[in-house]
């Protein structure tokens, strides 16, 4: 396996150079937290690489991967399934615990893809999912939304589910550290990246380190980069699910 791909697979909170360290590492201690939620058969949809699987080593009996074909953060690699986050190919209750990192942005009906998870999660199983408060628009045109942690709380009550814990991740100096470091990682690109890359992986450290620890300084919890919640699906009684419209609205078309 080259460098690269190591590196895609097996995220560091330690590597302050790479390009979002600002981010990732912050990330990783989230889900350290959240990662006792997790059992069973764990889908990880949105997986890329799966670069976190490993933190769920010890928790969970099989991870199963799904993504787009066309995801560009899945590099050489391919998940186990193929599929749209909103139209899960899952049969009901078969999972024990879905993971959906840095997705909820890109989906213009994110409540669709709520409600798809508690179809296939089993009765009391566990859903992580992030959701991004702050951060700089990015693959646009699809690039929809933004969620306060109340917000958040709402779809997934809509979608039935139970907030059991929210992770802060980051706060507005990260904010601020992730638009200085973006034009670097554009400057660092194409021929002339021979004579950029040690001056802007410098300028990296020096704009994540300080960053970081302005953000350890002056925290506000209201002031966050995401959110990382751990819900619990909800048990409802029987034709009452408060999406199951929505959901057949978005697959009907009608």
């Amino acid at each position: 396996m080259s460098v690269a791909r190591w590196s895609r697979r097996h995220p560091s909170r330690g590597a302050f150079w790479r390009f979002n360290w600002l981010a990732h590492h912050q990330v990783i201690g989230a889900l350290a937290r959240a990662r006792a939620h997790a059992r069973g058969t764990l889908l990880d949809v949105g997986c890329g690489t799966m670069p976190f699987a490993a933190m769920f080593e010890g928790r969970v009996t099989r991870t199963i991967g799904l993504d787009l074909p066309a995801s560009r953060f899945l590099g050489e690699d391919r998940p186990d399934v193929f599929a749209r986050a909103e139209a899960l190919p899952i049969r009901d209750a078969t999972a024990d615990t879905l993971l959906a990192l840095a997705m909820t942005t890109y989906l213009p009906e994110p409540l669709v893809m709520l409600a798809e998870a508690r179809r296939v999660l089993r009765p009391g199983g566990v859903l992580i999912v992030e959701f991004t408060q702050m951060a700089p628009l990015h693959d646009e045109p699809h690039d929809y939304f933004r969620f306060t942690r109340y917000g958040a709380a709402h779809l997934l009550d809509r979608a039935g589910f139970e907030v059991v814990e929210t992770i802060p991740i980051g706060g507005l100096w990260s904010r601020v550290g992730l638009s200085l470091i973006a034009p670097l990682n554009r400057i660092n690109r194409g021929p002339w990246r021979v004579i950029t890359e040690v001056p802007v992986r410098l300028l990296y450290v020096v704009v994540q380190l300080g960053c970081a620890a302005l953000d350890r300084l002056w925290r506000d919890p209201r002031e966050v980069l995401a959110h990382l919640v751990v819900a619990r699906r909800r048990e409802t009684a029987a034709g009452t699910d408060p999406a199951a419209g929505f959901l057949t609205v978005f697959r009907t078309g009608c």
